[in-house]
This record gives structure tokens, C-alpha cells and sequence, in this order.
């Protein structure tokens, strides 16, 4: 699969060498890690000169990555994905339902299942309060920043629920980032198109983008055109 070449054609345009090619070293300007620790995903991010963004990725399901890609290609405004755990939360709202209902008929029933009924009231509610912290422990937000006009997931930050406020200020200097990387080197649109496609392929290759991805992706440039 390393040897693939596609040829890209854009328009009348003649056809283009997409042979992805290695990326150079180049020097960290500012980090961060994000971690989520019931699921085990760790997200490392890097912010490099040239406004390039490094990534490197473990997650329990799919192993580590590690690859960086051009922002310019990148859209400043991110996509918000919030996780919810309702089953969670479906078990904490029947436990303390259950709860209330064994207090009712206790109450109703006399003195003598008050007793009875408080105690299963009590541990109804306190599996009831375990039941929605695993459900806040388990909700997890994403922020998911995508192509300008291939509308692929170039990366995806996953934390714990407030996550994207805690961290606000690099995601800040991020999105500064992808805004000056367009300014630094500009483009007009039919050349942009064509490298926002190699870009794609590249990520291709190297296992980032599925090829149903890559082809939905190539779908919206060429029709951007």
C-alpha cells in the first residue's frame, strides 16, 4: 500500500502526483496531553512551527497513532461531541424511584414497615448517588476538527465531561493557529482544493482515514470545486 500513487485531477487541470511524502522533522512550539481515564484514551497533541499539528493517540481499542498534519487544512471552528451514558443513568433514576416507592408503601402501611421501608429507602439512594457518578464519570466530550472542505476528521480530543472549558485556552491557541496557517500561506482555490486532497491521500496511507472516509472526503472537494 506504501507504493500507491493516485493521480488527482481537478477540473482541466492536469493530473497530479499524489505519492505521499515524508514528513520532516520540525520543532514543538507548545504540547498538551489529554487524558480520560475510565476509558483509557490519552491524546497528545502538539502545536509545531510552521503551523503543523502533531498527534499521537492511545486508545484501548484501536492502539497508539502518531502522525501530524498541515492546519491550514484544518476548519477553526470544531465539532462538540458529547458521550452520555444513559444506561447509567436510566439504573440511578430507577434506584432512587424504587427508593421512593418502598418509602411510600412503608409509610402507608403502618409503623411497623416504616422501619423496614426507610432502611430500603436508604440503600435504594445510595446505590442510587453511585449509579450517577459512574454516569458523570463516564460522560465524556469531544472535539472533533475537521477538513475545510473535505469534511474528514483530521483529529478528535476526548475528555471527561467540562473538559473542552478546563482546556480552553489551548484550544484557543490552536484555533489561532489554524487561522494564521491559511494567512501564512496563502492559496488560490483550485490549488488549495488539490493539496487539501493530497493532504487526504497522505492521511490515507497512513491508516488515519478509512477509504470510505477518503473517498466521501474527495466527493466534497471535487464538488467544492
Amino acid at each position: 500500500m506504501g507504493g500507491h500513487v493516485e493521480h488527482i485531477t481537478i477540473d482541466s487541470e492536469s493530473e497530479i502526483d499524489a505519492t505521499p511524502t515524508a514528513q520532516p522533522h520540525r520543532t514543538t512550539l507548545h504540547s498538551y496531553t489529554f487524558a480520560t481515564r475510565p476509558q483509557g484514551f490519552i491524546t497528545e497533541l502538539s502545536i509545531l512551527e510552521g503551523h503543523y499539528l502533531g498527534v499521537r493517540c492511545i486508545r484501548p481499542d484501536a492502539g497508539q497513532c502518531q502522525y501530524q498534519f498541515d492546519l491550514r487544512f484544518a476548519n477553526p471552528t470544531p465539532v462538540r461531541v458529547r458521550y452520555i451514558p444513559w444506561a447509567w443513568l436510566v439504573v440511578a433514576t430507577g434506584l432512587a424511584a424504587l427508593g421512593s416507592g418502598a418509602l411510600a408503601s412503608a409509610w402507608s402501611a403502618g409503623t411497623s414497615a416504616l422501619r423496614l421501608g426507610a432502611i430500603g429507602a436508604v440503600l435504594a439512594a445510595s446505590m442510587s448517588i453511585i449509579a450517577l457518578y459512574e454516569a458523570i464519570r463516564r460522560t465524556t466530550e469531544s472535539l472533533q476538527f475537521r477538513s475545510v472542505h473535505g469534511n474528514a476528521m483530521l483529529v478528535s480530543v476526548t475528555g471527561g465531561l467540562g473538559s473542552t472549558r478546563r482546556h480552553k485556552k489551548f484550544f484557543a491557541e490552536l484555533t489561532g493557529n489554524i487561522n494564521a496557517a491559511r494567512h501564512a500561506r496563502p492559496q488560490q482555490k483550485q490549488q488549495f482544493l488539490r493539496d487539501e486532497m493530497r493532504e487526504h491521500f497522505r492521511l490515507r496511507q497512513l491508516g488515519m482515514l478509512s477509504d470510505k472516509e477518503y473517498e466521501a472526503s474527495k466527493a466534497r472537494i471535487l464538488a467544492a470545486h
